[in-house]
């Protein structure tokens, strides 16, 4: 039998939205899969710390085939993950994820999170030490159309990519996490 797996997911901006994402995460019956929330309470605290928290949840995932799965603002947090550790994830996910062109982030989210202008000055930088392996086992899964991230900003080149039918970008995480997470776990689980 294989390694279980352990998605570690981050979420993007909407604290208040945390109880509704881990309950809805809770409900992930699949078989041999375990799945954790790590809050990036993004209006408040550091860049740094929220790395830490990230890395540290891996840490004690240790033993079982680790998943990174990162929400619109949290796709930057996967790409940072990715670029600044040495961790052998199975697989690397986001959903709706800002995951590239930091230069088009409106400054009203910079004014509510210190924690994610910093993220996206350091994105590129973060791009940059990406190996062409690490962009083509990232999966970018996006709706058709995308006001809040256009599909253009969630992907890495050579990632791969899964679109949903879906339209905007709160439903289409919604959907993602319930109606279409069988189509997201298939995604997670090719190798």
């Amino acid at each position: 039998m294989s390694r279980p797996l352990h998605i570690i997911y981050i979420p993007g901006f909407g604290n208040k939205y945390d109880n509704l994402r881990h309950w809805i995460l809770s409900h992930w019956n699949y078989k041999n899969i375990t799945v954790q929330l790590v809050p990036m309470n993004w209006e408040s605290g550091a860049f740094d710390a929220k790395l830490i928290d990230i890395c540290q949840a891996i840490d004690d995932a240790r033993g079982k085939r680790i998943v990174l799965i990162g929400e619109s603002a949290g796709g930057s947090m996967v790409v940072h993950t990715m670029a600044r550790t040495q961790i052998d994830l199975f697989k690397a996910m986001t959903l709706c994820g800002k995951n590239s062109h930091p230069e088009t982030v409106g400054q009203s989210y910079f004014d509510r999170s210190p924690a994610f202008k910093r993220s996206m000055q350091l994105l590129n930088q973060s791009i940059k030490k990406l190996s062409a392996k690490q962009s083509a086992e990232l999966v970018s899964i996006h709706p058709i159309y995308d006001p809040v991230v256009p599909v253009r900003e969630t992907l890495l080149p050579g990632c791969q990519q899964v679109r949903l039918w879906a339209l905007g970008h709160q439903l289409a995480i919604l959907l993602a996490l319930t109606l279409y997470s069988p189509l997201v776990i298939r995604a997670l689980r090719k190798a």
